[in-house]
């Protein structure tokens, strides 16, 4: 076997492999002599049908299963021989038409991890900010309110009554670009809380001060990135009736109204406790995660280097495949929720590098400082998770093993790196809650362009 190893990028490799007559021989033979033993033909008895006949009969099919066998058993050696160590599946690029006595070869593609330069400096002491958590009387008081909307009891409205927000409101309509109808973009009975933008925030205010049997039309315009294809980049025009409108009889917030919500609790002040040490932790949470992303983004911006391309598009799909099931569980699939994957692709790349990015540092971290998960970590683990899923030992140690081992020692140097940051709480409450308020306001607004 002859290895030659070709330089595409300084982390993207091209492997030639070629490989001497006699072991393609060896390899066709091989496959004529199972083949014969699992085919009939007609003639012969099974497991009897000369070499000759295999071949002319099969052909096609001994071709493929040599060269996948070829491939299969050549290329780890082949890999291993030029001290290569792929990131991702290798890709095969191309390969010769299988000749018999003669010699076969084939390329292959090998994504290789960076040679990334990081000195301790780059990545200790690193200053950051933290956010307060202590949960203001303000956030209480709008969880408990959130509440009694959510039991409120729903009755008509009355028949003057003007719409305003948390009113709910029955709409039919329908949709149109250019004066033609969008298909699938209509509703005859569509249930509206108004002013939480869930159907569309531009409409949602234009309902403000309407009554039931009145009829609005709005037009709204789409961004380019929109991911429902049919409606990015177009303006479209609505045409809504709205047929019923509901009132919210919201009830005072005592002892009564949550003995009857039968929650488990007694009194308000068991439930304000309640919720109180609830937003204490979500803060906490939030609170951690928030020097996490601190620390990351710091390393993006500090550590430079080139990030192998299809390690990106292996991160893309995951984060594909992780939205995929996600509408699955809600019963609906990108073309059921007009989702076009080519854009949702396109809007979620940077994101995907992101995360190529940040892998590739911690990895290079947890080596230089030598953070690792231990044997008893690891059984520690396997035990919870064999709990959790009702896996063997054995599996739940595999599955750990293959796809959660770096995981873990990711997450083990990301805390290391906090630790050993300069943290700062400078922040006042009301400087985040005016962020969390702006972060609100463009989610909702990302959430109107989606339609």
């Amino acid at each position: 076997m002859k290895v030659n190893v070709e330089d595409i990028t300084s982390v993207q490799k091209k492997l030639k492999v070629e490989l001497p007559p006699e072991l393609v021989a060896r390899e066709i033979d091989k496959a004529c002599q199972k083949l014969s033993k699992e085919v009939s033909v007609k003639g012969f008895r099974k497991g009897k049908v000369p070499k000759a006949v295999v071949k002319r009969l099969f052909r096609e099919h001994i071709e493929e299963r040599v060269i996948e066998n070829l491939i299969q058993e050549t290329l780890p050696k082949a890999i291993e021989e030029s001290k290569l160590v792929p990131i991702v599946r290798p890709l095969i690029e191309s390969h010769d038409q299988l000749q018999e006595k003669e010699g076969f070869s084939y390329t292959a593609v090998i994504d290789i991890r960076p040679e990334i330069e990081i000195k301790p400096e780059d990545y200790k002491g690193l200053e950051i900010e933290a956010l307060p958590t202590e949960v203001t009387e303000e956030e209480l008081e709008n969880h408990l309110r959130a509440i009694q909307m959510t039991f409120a009891d729903l009755k008509p409205a009355e028949k003057d009554h003007e719409i305003r927000e948390n009113d709910i409101a029955i709409l039919s309509f329908k949709a149109y670009i250019n004066g033609e109808p969008v298909p699938g973009h209509e509703a005859e009975a569509l249930y509206v809380d108004v002013g939480t933008g869930e159907f569309n925030e531009t409409i949602e205010k234009e309902l403000i001060g309407k009554k039931a049997g009145d009829k609005i039309e709005v037009d709204v315009t789409y961004p380019e990135d929109a991911l429902n294809a049919q409606l990015a980049g177009q303006t479209v025009h609505y045409e809504v009736f709205i047929r019923e409108v509901y009132v919210r009889d919201i009830k005072p917030l005592d002892d009564e109204f949550i003995k009857k919500m039968n929650l488990g609790f007694e009194s308000v002040e068991q439930l304000r406790e309640r919720i109180k040490n609830r937003l204490k932790e979500e803060k906490e949470k939030k609170a951690e995660e928030f020097l996490k992303e601190q620390v990351l983004a710091k390393l993006r911006e500090k550590i430079q280097f080139e990030v192998p391309e299809r390690y990106v598009e292996y991160k893309l799909a995951r984060l594909i495949e992780q939205m995929q099931q996600n509408l699955e569980e809600k019963g609906h699939t990108f073309e059921s929720a007009g989702i076009s994957v080519p854009k949702l692709k396109e809007k979620l790349r940077p994101l995907a590098e992101q995360q190529a990015r940040e892998d590739l540092i911690l990895e290079k971290i947890a080596e230089l400082e030598n953070i690792n998960v231990s044997g008893e970590e690891l059984e520690e683990k396997a035990q919870m998770l064999a709990q959790a899923t009702k896996a063997s030992l054995d599996e739940a140690r595999a599955i750990l093993a293959t796809s959660m081992v770096p995981r873990i020692i990711a997450d083990k140097t990301l805390q290391f790196l906090v630790s050993q940051a300069k943290i700062k709480e400078i922040q006042k409450q009301d400087e985040v809650q005016s962020e969390s308020a702006s972060e609100g306001e463009s989610q909702a607004q990302e959430k109107e362009s989606e339609g």
